[in-house]
């Protein structure tokens, strides 16, 4: 008789370096569904046992996607799509990003000066 495994090991469970739990974040940010809400209360109870680069993937992207949210919000009022959804999604990813802010950023500094 086969035994069964009571617990997944972690490459198991985030599947190929991580390549899972990015597969999740990427399909549900931007969404205006539920799925926003409980994805980030997935992200935030297993954010210390994610391997280092999907922290950086996700970090990285959310940061991205605020910035084009910002964007929009600022330049069309009227826009019926924004990057993170309605102000409803939007408050969900800001839980996420309080993971890293302030002072808690897994991305390398910026560089200092002109960098072109």
């Amino acid at each position: 008789m086969k035994k069964i495994k009571p617990e997944l090991t972690l490459e198991e469970a985030w599947g190929f370096n991580g390549l899972m739990a990015m597969a999740a974040f990427r399909y549900c940010l931007g969404r205006r569904t539920y799925i926003v809400g409980s994805c980030v209360d997935w992200i935030i109870s297993n954010w210390e046992k994610f391997p280092q680069n999907v922290k950086t993937l996700i970090e990285r992207e959310l940061e991205e996607a605020f910035g084009e949210d910002d964007k929009e919000r600022l330049h069309n009022a009227d826009a019926t799509w924004l990057p993170l959804g309605h102000d409803c999604d939007r408050k969900e990813w800001e839980r996420v990003r309080a993971l890293w802010s302030p002072g808690k950023s897994t991305l390398a500094p910026a560089p200092v000066g002109d960098t072109l």
